[in-house]
């Protein structure tokens, strides 16, 4: 019988081909007949001298071992088994350690054919996935957010929602391509109301040397942002090495074009703004003077006879950092990304770090005085080039973490404007723990100009892992025409399920903002509203 075992883990183990049976003592009609005629085909059972096959006898374990050492050998001349089929022959190598021994094969042998075995199970089933990946090519994830209110005021509820499709498709291993589908308002009941855009489409291929990408793109910003600073728009970027050196290219064609050569210690730039009509070109420097201190400088001049330049240094003295930035802008100057434009093509609205006609630049000194409480510096001078003062500011703030993973930490902060003589003070503390599950944020600013004082005091109650409320009291003493000086907001969030939340809440008496350092924490009026929402990604 144990022969009939051996027979039956071989023919589990290896799926071979049928030749004609060489044994006079197996039948054809016997259940063990194709396994038998396989195994010996491949030589792995030779039968006795007399020409039979001997199903019926007791095995020896030297006969067993020699099957097993007939197999591995096989094993080792193909190069391939599944794994199961490995474990079954590694289980038998041990078992029949001494015996194989004696044919002059090794536990050892096997653990080497079976690590070349994994590896080449790792590949096929690498190239599987591979497979997989190629015939689901589209992923896509997104959003739904329905938004319900009813303010006090008209008592007219409204009702909006916005479903957002991110539809992104790997073309091949280097190209992937992508778009955005956002519907608007498909609960109003009203199908003229409901919106569908399509937006933020691009084809990126990232190639070894070279990349392209067309459709929604941004651009980062350029040495220090004189010419160009980072903007979205939809247009079409490149990147490509060439000649020791990064090179950039990007447009938005009824907008801009821009190129840009980085060498890494020196680099030009190029552009041609085709709403105004203006070319302008610059050259920057950037040098790292050791690890811890580095300069870097900008100059531009355009068409119109204008010109800028900006600097930056920065250093580590010890722990303390410093940090120096300067520019010089002409009245004239104003290339690329110095304006605010509207297109039919995307609105956009860019930003840039430098006025027109501007002297000015920052300090800025940090300094950990423990692990806990960093400090810092800052103060802002901005002036026209006829040294007519525009901004000139100090800021002063210590910062103390009490605990970075529950983001526990005090916060004091005074900003004073050298121009109108006025400060604004900021002190505020966030995510006190009152309890396990009870958790205080509180805060006051002070602004002397229109002595203005506004607090606020947020609870966040934890009820369970899917359920938490939070409620926020507001004070302003100066709040806008008609309003109360104080504001309160519940906030009740339940986590339905995994990605779907619901938020219901009631705000008496809207609030603007909750910023620092600035007199935007007003109340605006004694509106009440009820809201709702639910929200869902996927």
């Amino acid at each position: 019988m144990k022969k009939l075992a051996l027979v039956l883990v071989l023919v589990f183990v290896f799926a071979l081909p049928v030749f004609a049976n060489p044994f006079v003592d197996v039948p054809l009609n016997h259940w063990a007949y194709d396994s038998v005629q396989s195994l010996a085909a491949k030589g792995v059972i030779v039968g006795y001298p007399d020409g039979t096959f001997g199903g019926g006898k007791t095995m020896t374990r030297y006969e067993f071992a020699e099957a097993v050492a007939k197999a591995l050998a096989y094993v080792e001349a193909k190069g391939y088994a599944s794994a199961d089929d490995v474990a079954v022959l590694e289980k038998l190598a041990i078992e029949f350690a001494d015996e194989l021994a004696s044919l002059g094969v090794t536990v050892a042998d096997l653990e080497a054919a079976v690590g070349a075995n994994s590896a080449a199970i790792a590949v096929l089933e690498g190239k599987v996935a591979k497979l997989e990946k190629f015939f689901e090519p589209v992923k896509i994830t997104g959003s739904f957010k329905a938004t319900y209110k009813l303010p006090s005021d008209t008592n007219i509820a409204t009702l909006s929602d916005e479903t957002k499709f991110n539809i992104v498709a790997t073309i091949n291993e280097k190209t992937t391509a992508g778009v955005t589908v956002k519907i608007t308002d498909t609960l109003t009941g009203a199908p003229l109301a409901t919106a569908v855009t399509w937006d933020d489409f691009f084809i990126d291929y990232q190639g070894d040397k070279a990349q392209l990408k067309v459709g929604d793109v941004k651009p980062a910003t350029i040495a220090l942002g004189l010419i160009y600073n980072a903007a979205d728009f939809e247009g079409a970027l490149m990147t490509w090495d060439w000649l020791d050196g990064e090179w950039t290219g990007f447009t938005r064609v009824d907008d801009f074009y821009t190129a840009n050569t980085d060498f890494g210690l020196l680099g030009v730039t190029a552009s041609f703004d085709k709403l105004a009509g203006i070319y302008v070109g610059g050259a920057d420097l950037y040098y790292d003077i050791n690890d811890d201190t580095n300069i870097a400088v900008e100059g531009a001049y355009q068409s119109t006879g204008d010109f800028a330049g900006a600097a930056a240094f920065a250093t580590k003295i010890g722990d303390l950092s410093l940090q120096l930035d300067g520019h010089y802008v002409t009245g004239g100057f104003g290339p690329t990304m110095m304006k605010t434009t509207t297109l039919a093509l995307k609105p956009t609205s860019y930003s840039y770090d430098y006025a027109a006609d501007r002297l000015g630049g920052e300090v800025k000194v940090s300094y950990p005085l423990t692990d806990a409480l960093a400090g810092s510096l800052t103060y802002t001078n901005d002036n026209t080039i006829a040294l007519v003062p525009v901004i000139s500011l100090g800021v002063a703030e210590l910062v103390y973490t009490v605990d970075a993973s529950t983001k526990e930490a005090a916060d004091v902060s005074f900003g004073y404007d050298l121009l109108t003589n006025g400060y604004v003070a900021y002190v505020g503390y966030k995510n006190y723990p009152l309890t396990d599950d009870l958790k205080a944020s509180a805060s006051y600013q002070y602004a002397s100009l229109i002595a203005e004082h506004t607090g606020v005091l947020t609870l966040n109650y934890t009820y369970s892992e899917v359920l938490g409320v939070q409620l926020d009291g507001r004070y302003d003493s100066v709040p806008a025409a008609g309003a109360p000086v104080y504001s309160a907001e519940v906030a009740l969030t339940h986590a339905l399920a995994e990605n779907t939340k619901l938020v219901v809440g009631y705000e008496y008496n809207d609030w603007d903002a909750d910023t620092k350092l600035i007199n935007k924490r007003n109340i605006l009026n004694n509106v009440g509203t009820l809201k709702a929402e639910l929200s869902v990604s996927f």
